[in-house]
């Protein structure tokens, strides 16, 4: 016997809904966009994991969740989607959310405000391993 998660509330999916402005619900489970993520094997779920877990209202799966401050927002997931769906835009989303919740909204970045985001990227395929 399965025991159902706890799903989103509904001001929980309006808040993600209102930051996205995307249906997550289009995704078809493809997966492009986690073969094209950089990041996936770090991730504990991957870009098409996620999306499934945002359709089935799992979000404190996904708020608990490592993959969310793993995403670079390199939009690798989102330029493959053929259903224009834009992952990183979620995770963006899911962020945003949890430094709504704890009250933040000035983060310092980790990486200084003059390196582009494709220099990062390019870098960790450089010397990933």
């Amino acid at each position: 016997m399965r025991i159902p998660q706890k799903t989103a509330a509904s001001h929980q999916r309006e808040e993600l809904a209102d930051i996205i402005r995307k249906d997550v619900r289009d995704c078809y489970q493809c997966m492009k966009c986690s073969s094209g993520c950089p990041f996936a094997e770090e991730m504990d779920y991957m870009p098409h994991q996620m999306m499934w877990l945002t359709n089935l209202g799992l979000y404190e799966k996904i708020l608990n969740s490592k993959s969310l401050w793993i995403c670079a927002s390199c939009l690798a997931c989102s330029s493959r989607c053929p259903r224009d769906i834009e992952p990183a835009k979620v995770m963006e989303g899911f962020r945003a959310m949890i430094l709504r919740e704890r009250g933040r909204t000035n983060v310092s970045p980790v990486i200084p405000k003059g390196v582009p985001r494709q220099a990062v990227i390019a870098n960790m395929r450089k010397f990933r391993r």
